[in-house]
C-alpha cells in the first residue's frame, strides 16, 4: 500500500498546493489503503493491523512476569481498539500514535476540526468503557 502511495504521490505531486507536506501524504495512503480494502475485502471481514507484530521487540533482559502483564495489557488495548468503530479508532491513531494535531487530522480524514475533537471525545470515551468492563471481567 505504501508503495501504491508513493506513486499516486509522485504522479499527482502537481496538484500539490502546499501546505502540511505530511497530512498531504498521510490523505493519499488513507486513500490509497481504503480503496484497496473497498476493492478486496470481504464482506464482513474485519482483519485488523497487529501492531505487537510489527513493532520493535523490547529489551530481552526485562522480568519474564513483566513482560507476560506488558503482553496481557496489549492485548487487551488491541481488543479494545479493533472493536472501536472506524472512525473513531483512526482518528485515535492519528492522534495517539502518529502525533498528529487537530488540523492534520482534519486534513488527512477531510472532516472539520469539530468534528475531529467529537470523534476523539467520542472514541476516548468508548475506549475507556470498553477497557473497564474487560479489566471488571478478568478481576
Amino acid at each position: 500500500m505504501i508503495q501504491e502511495a508513493c506513486l499516486s504521490a509522485f504522479r499527482f505531486f502537481d496538484g500539490y498546493q502546499g501546505g502540511n507536506m505530511r497530512a498531504w501524504l498521510l490523505t493519499i495512503v488513507r486513500n490509497t489503503c481504503y480503496t484497496w480494502l473497498h476493492k478486496n475485502r470481504a464482506p464482513g471481514s474485519a482483519e485488523v493491523f497487529d501492531e505487537e507484530i510489527h513493532s520493535e521487540e523490547s529489551s530481552g533482559c526485562a522480568d519474564p512476569e513483566m513482560q507476560a502483564l506488558a503482553s496481557a495489557d496489549k492485548d487487551t488495548l488491541r481488543r479494545a481498539l479493533e472493536e472501536l468503530p472506524d472512525v473513531f479508532r483512526e482518528a485515535l491513531v492519528l492522534r495517539e500514535l502518529e502525533g498528529l494535531s487537530y488540523r492534520e487530522i482534519a486534513d488527512v480524514t477531510s472532516v472539520s476540526i469539530g468534528t475531529v475533537m467529537s470523534r476523539l471525545a467520542r472514541g476516548r470515551t468508548r475506549l475507556r468503557e470498553s477497557l473497564s468492563v474487560s479489566l471488571g471481567k478478568e478481576s
